[in-house]
């Protein structure tokens, strides 16, 4: 099979500094290129990738980086002739996966020359739609993470409904699992870890809030907040950062900055001793990859009540779940609170955590993605005279 997956303009796949979405697409492109199959990625260059036509054997062609700016609207206008660029860039293909704002609508042209020899166009849909799907009618099939999104999708566009693909982010077990090494029992402090963008739709905020009301309370534990901040890389800015830490008033939480090797990412998780992604985001989270990752760690997350986790997170079986709402700020510090003195109960959510996250493995994931496209191209030859 020949595949083609072509990247947004905003992050390079690793060993460049990269999101949720690159990784996952690299990781897969690797494991389809492990399996035989022909893969091209199309994606920003970034002074941190390997020079050459390749990298680890995987063809991949280069378009100038486009750096975040604070307005959407502008992101999403500099898309399209980011997305123009990239279409002269695609080569013959059985299937052709993106996640660009305007490529799907750009190969579906009729004026398009190029529309015929990519294949099936599969659109991946990592955000919740906002209006935008009436530009994709002639998309082939859309694959995406979790429930919420397809209810969304159909919501905006009912005769989507059969072209969805609903197949979840992987995580790849071979690096985010539980530590081997026997545990040591400390009477330092507890150590709370965040990983992610430090944005404010991530509910950062709320989080150090919490903390603080744990510290004020006696509870002795630390907040190290992983990954970036800056506006160029998704994050919330300067202005964002100053909040933050004036929430914290005199107790500094660690921000080490963005983490790009999956490695060294793993060992922050393995360190921690209690895991919080306090987004409340509804409209703006798919199927976060970062809570899967902590989860397959032996780590139970802290997340809120969004559908967007209801595959993989129940409240107190495989996480503590708290509702959204004016007391968010008490359910967030209640239930680390809980976690922190309750050593029974993180040792339940954790052996129930690692169990979740397993089935979301690297391979079956891919083999999953290999399976829709085997069936959406037999479809599409059936369709073409």
């Amino acid at each position: 099979m020949r595949i083609t997956v072509v990247l947004g303009p905003f992050k390079p796949p690793p060993p460049a500094p990269s999101g949720a979405i690159e990784k996952v697409w690299w990781r897969l492109a690797e494991t389809f290129r492990d399996r035989g199959h022909a893969v091209t990625m199309i994606g920003p260059d970034h002074p941190d990738l390997p020079r050459g036509d390749e990298i680890d054997g995987i063809p991949y062609r280069r378009l100038p980086l486009i750096d975040r700016g604070r307005s959407v609207k502008i992101d999403i206008l500099r898309d399209l002739g980011w997305s123009r660029r990239a279409a002269r860039l695609l080569p013959d293909a059985d299937v052709t996966v993106t996640n660009c704002f305007w490529l799907p609508w750009l190969l579906r042209s009729p004026r398009n020359r190029i529309r015929r020899r990519i294949g099936v166009l599969n659109m991946h849909v990592q955000r919740f739609p906002k209006g935008q799907m009436r530009l994709y009618r002639g998309v082939d099939r859309i694959s995406t993470v979790s429930q919420a999104i397809v209810d969304g999708i159909v919501g905006e566009r009912s005769e989507f409904a059969d072209r969805i693909a609903l197949i979840g982010n992987p995580v790849d077990l071979s690096v985010f699992h539980p530590t081997t090494a026997p545990s040591a029992t400390t009477n330092g402090p507890r150590r709370i870890l965040y990983t992610g963008r430090i944005h404010p739709e991530k509910g950062l905020h709320l989080l150090v809030e919490a903390w603080h009301r744990l510290r004020a309370r006696g509870l002795d534990t630390t907040l190290r907040l992983v990954g970036p901040a800056g506006l160029g890389d998704g994050g919330g800015g300067d202005d964002y950062m100053r909040r933050l830490r004036s929430l914290a008033g005199d107790a500094p939480f660690e921000l080490p900055g963005g983490v790009a090797d999956p490695t060294a990412l793993a060992d922050e998780l393995r360190s921690a001793d209690l895991y919080c992604y306090p987004s409340i985001a509804a409209r703006g989270e798919a199927s976060p990859v970062a809570p899967l990752e902590a989860m397959a760690c032996g780590l139970p997350p802290v997340v809120a009540d969004l559908p967007q986790y209801a595959a993989y997170i129940r409240n107190d079986e495989t996480g503590l779940v708290f509702r959204r709402g004016e007391a968010e700020i008490d359910e967030i510090t209640a239930a680390l609170e809980r976690l922190a003195g309750d050593a029974e109960l993180r040792s339940r959510l954790s052996t129930n955590a690692i169990a979740a996250a397993s089935r979301y493995g690297l391979d079956r994931i891919a083999d999953a993605y290999l399976d829709e496209f085997a069936t959406s191209i037999e479809a599409a030859r059936s369709r073409t005279p």
